[in-house]
């Protein structure tokens, strides 16, 4: 029972996770499909070497809004929701500003298409599908933000639903405008552009919600606060700016080392990338997932929920990896054919750096959970480090060897040997410094704690008195102060027993409560948990006894404060 709560957070939070990461990876997939069939191999290659844009605006969106959620989801773990909010203005501050920054290269198109490798040929097409895109840079920069802040705040639905949102959109809006107008590349980044900013709007609904803990509101951010954002979350974001500086260098390599298959490549590297974003959209979603959980357990200094939600973002990355790989190996043929690529002998070329490339898929999910730990627990340096590595110049260094002498088979396996080496890397680090060690150290509870967990049942109520009283008479609390915490707990559990669960489905859902004490500069700090759904006691509407009770609560207290916090409810006592 204890490890139940950690689980189900973990559980509810990847699932919406992994929703939200596919959806805007299935609208990638898409409009990579829809272009190569409609357009053709040119259109194709313009979508690829438009990567490192959107690429770009996700390394200052997921950089931001990681950093900034790290801290976030720490404090609503500690109960400091003032602080939380100060942070998330102040990250609504940053984005806005970067956004208006990133609006920059519309006024010297010509060097920014030269620098992203556009060629004579390729130029007109990438004019009609970069501008676009560019004009609409600041709506992709805050949906990022604003996509990780609403799961941060106990809303990963939501985040899913906005992703669906774009997806559904992007999907209609492709087929009208290239299928139905015949308008060509431009229906593409048009759709794309205006399913974001639907998306954005389907995001700000949270903050009309009464749940909610964070609120709407925009702060001028401190030198302070950008440093602290960029430095806590260029673990994650980071991955997006190098993975576009690599994609330049190697369509770079591939069109001068490939001769007139030049471009062919160029367009394979893009098939490649674009299934590839299947698995890193489950794996991010993954890493979203334990980032956020991991946060709010920090804050709680909860380490042994720390680790255990660790373990199960691993076993996913593992499983799924694995599947995923299985899957791209043996159906690669019919991948390349779905994105229009139909030549006999090109699909067996490429079929083969599809089937290699699919071996880096295990190692993937592993290094991108592990970032994401490191990152959530501030081993940034080492999440940094292993970003750095796997992302740029380990990944560049083999590539700039491989790719000249096997084109994109030498691509494939680059991608395979960096995966495997940086893998080897954190087991290096595992056996050398250990993370169990340095999360004991840094978040572990000093003084005196203690948590148990029950069902929801009058049952329990026995159980409940026993263990209040062995704890008090252990911990020599004074008689007061121990019928206090002892008259919390029944009072809570029955409310919750007689009110919460009125209205429960008849999917017989296990409910339970988790009662933690600890002893904190001579006061005793209570925290009641339960799975209930959204219910709040001190907002219920019970008869003139229960609010009585209640209202006895809140005077015998020196600080009571409910909330909703990930799929939980909280209860914050000082007794």
């Amino acid at each position: 029972m204890d490890t139940k709560f950690a689980s189900d957070a973990y559980r509810y939070f990847l699932i919406w996770g992994i929703c939200a990461s596919l959806a805007i990876t299935i609208c990638t997939i898409v409009d990579a499909a829809l272009v190569g069939n409609l357009v053709g191999a040119e259109g194709l290659a313009v979508a690829n070497i438009s990567t490192p844009v959107f690429l770009l605006y996700a390394l200052f969106g997921i950089t931001i809004g990681v950093g900034a959620n790290v801290q976030i989801g720490r404090l609503l773990g500690a109960s400091d929701i003032h602080t939380a909010n100060r942070v998330f203005h102040s990250q609504l501050g940053v984005g806005l500003i970067i956004g208006a920054l990133c609006l920059c290269p519309i006024f010297f198109k010509d060097a920014y298409f030269s620098f992203l490798g556009v060629t004579k040929e390729l130029y007109p097409l990438a004019e009609q599908y970069l501008t676009v895109v560019m004009w609409s840079a600041p709506i992709f920069v805050m949906y990022h933000i604003l996509s990780i802040s609403v799961r941060t705040d106990s809303d990963p639905k939501l985040a899913a639903v906005a992703s669906a949102v774009v997806i559904l959109t992007n999907l209609s809006l492709d087929l009208f405008f290239m299928k139905v107008l015949g308008i060509g590349i431009i229906g593409a980044s048009a759709s794309l552009c205006i399913a974001e900013t639907l998306g954005v709007l389907v995001l700000l609904v949270h903050f009309i919600k009464k749940d909610r803990l964070l609120k709407l509101r925009l702060a001028c951010p401190s030198i302070s606060d950008v440093w602290k954002f960029v430095y806590n979350g260029f673990g994650m974001g980071a991955a997006n700016i190098f993975g576009a500086v690599v994609m330049l260098v190697f369509n770079t390599l591939l069109l001068r080392y490939g001769g007139e298959s030049g471009a062919f490549y160029v367009a394979i590297y893009g098939v490649i990338y674009t299934v590839s974003t299947i698995p890193a959209g489950i794996f991010e979603g993954a890493s979203g997932a334990l980032s956020t959980v991991t946060s709010f357990f920090v804050g709680e200094s909860d380490v042994d929920g720390i680790f255990i939600v660790l373990r199960k973002a691993l076993i996913v990355a593992v499983f799924s990896g694995g599947v995923l790989a299985t899957l791209c190996a043996v159906f690669s043929n019919l991948i390349l054919k779905f994105f229009g690529i139909r030549d006999i002998g090109a699909v067996e070329n490429a079929s083969m750096a599809m089937r290699l490339f699919a071996l880096s898929m295990v190692f993937m999910g592993i290094n991108m959970i592990i970032t994401a730990f490191w990152q959530s627990i501030e081993r940034a340096k080492l999440a940094g480090a292993m970003s750095v590595l796997r992302n740029c110049f380990l990944l560049l260094a083999i590539g700039t060897i491989l790719i000249p002498r096997e084109n994109i088979v030498g691509l494939s396996a680059s991608y395979v040997c960096t995966e495997i080496f940086c893998t080897l890397g954190i087991v290096i680090v595992y056996i050398f410094r250990s993370s169990k060690k340095y999360v004991s150290e840094k978040y572990g509870m000093t003084g005196k704690c203690i948590e148990c967990s029950y069902r929801i049942e009058k049952e329990s109520m026995t159980q409940i008195s026993e263990d209040l009283e062995r704890i008090c008479e252990e911990w020599k609390i004074g008689i007061k102060q121990a019928f206090v915490i002892n008259f919390i707990c029944e009072e809570l559990l029955l409310n919750i027993i007689k009110y919460g669960l009125s209205n429960r489905s008849a999917s017989n859902k296990e409910h339970y409560i988790s009662i933690k004490l600890l002893e904190k500069d001579g006061d005793y700090i209570l925290r009641i948990r339960d799975n209930v759904s959204l219910y709040n006691p001190f907002e219920s509407d019970g008869d003139e006894i229960d609010a009585g009770v209640l209202k006895l609560i809140q005077k015998k207290t020196k600080y009571c404060d409910y909330q909703r916090k990930m799929i939980f409810n909280n209860l914050y006592l000082i007794i």
